[in-house]
């Protein structure tokens, strides 16, 4: 009996240490994810970067579909945003605070993450290759630049959220499945969802030279600007987000574009509208500087303007890109693989 005894704790130890070394073996930390795995690599940075966390007992979940929750989770911690906590839930189905998932849910939604179209979240349904797309990209704050490339769409099999989808496409986030079908309506699996995070963690972090010039350099594209009205009121933004969209894919992976940051001004009087004219840096100081001067920016165009009452009863309207618009522009810009932005000024 004693020696059967000492048989079986070898074997037992043998287990053990066989069971250590495997663990120790798999470089993404989790015991259900070969290295040979298409996506180990990205769970391992996943978890080095606490985007996406594992299932417990040492499991990622490999193969699992991903949830809504567990993504809209996910989208905080990419983002960083700081956590809410309301006393009422936002959705019918997101009222129990004791849910591991209410504040994620809370969070995400006041960043608009989610549809404001409907009344739930669905945070325990499998999250959609369409939903993951459209969530990424709303969190990432391109929401409204998603309506106006809707026509861009590359994938035939795509109906609903075509913005979204050429955003996340066009900013390396998703791939097809083929030149063009996206399968829009299929499950995403956890290490489909550590790929997309990933990815869109990388684009943040990229680099982006930005420098200041008086004049745009040989071989860059230039973000063109924009000359109209809206009635009686002058809509020239000097480098209107979706401009600077347009320039960036022109420009390619690895290209440079160029914001115009010189500011202009147009005199509306009696309900017209004048000539544009550019300002200098000073002019514009002074414009600012001005305590009555009416100051706003636009969400469609993510410009600035400012509208300044004259002694001869005209207004004068500025359009400007503050230092605020052109981070945003050049962020855009970097999650589009674009290396350089040169700022006109």
């Amino acid at each position: 009996m004693k020696q059967i005894a000492t048989r079986l704790t070898a074997l037992l130890l043998a287990l053990v240490m066989t069971t250590t070394f495997a663990l120790a073996a798999n470089k993404s930390g989790y015991s259900d994810v070969p290295d040979k795995n298409w996506a180990s690599q990205s769970i391992a940075q996943c978890k080095q970067y606490n985007l996406l966390q594992g299932i417990g007992n040492g499991k990622f979940g490999l193969g699992q579909k991903m949830t809504r929750a567990a993504y809209a989770a996910a989208l905080c911690r990419l983002m960083g945003w700081k956590t809410v906590t309301p006393e009422k839930g936002s959705y019918t189905d997101n009222q129990d605070a004791k849910k591991w998932y209410y504040s994620a849910i809370e969070t995400a939604s006041a960043h608009d993450v989610f549809s404001g179209h409907s009344t739930t979240c669905r945070p325990n349904d499998p999250i959609t290759r369409e939903e993951m797309a459209a969530m990424t990209v709303r969190a990432l704050g391109y929401s409204t630049l998603s309506g106006t490339v809707q026509d861009e769409c590359p994938f035939t099999d795509v109906s609903t959220n075509p913005g979204y989808i050429t955003l996340a496409w066009r900013m390396g986030l998703v791939v097809g499945m083929n030149l063009t079908t996206f399968a829009p309506k299929n499950d995403t699996t956890r290490e489909q969802a550590a790929a997309v995070l990933l990815r869109a963690y990388n684009g943040l972090k990229a680099k982006v030279s930005v420098t200041s010039v008086s004049a745009a350099p040989s071989g860059a594209v230039p973000a063109e600007s924009l000359t109209g009205t809206s009635g009686a009121v002058p809509l020239s933004p000097r480098a209107a987000v979706e401009q600077v969209y347009d320039a960036a894919v022109k420009a390619g992976k690895g290209g440079s574009v160029v914001i115009n940051a010189v500011p202009a001004a147009q005199s509306v009087k009696g309900g017209k509208v004048g000539a544009l004219r550019e300002l200098t840096q000073d002019e514009l100081s002074a414009y600012l500087n001005d305590s009555a001067v009416q100051k706003s920016r636009s969400n469609r165009f993510d410009s600035s303007y400012l509208l300044c009452k004259e002694k001869d009863g005209s207004t004068t309207v500025v359009w400007y890109e503050s230092e605020a618009d052109i981070a945003e522009k050049t962020e855009l810009c970097k999650l589009l693989g674009i290396k350089t932005v040169y700022v006109l000024k």
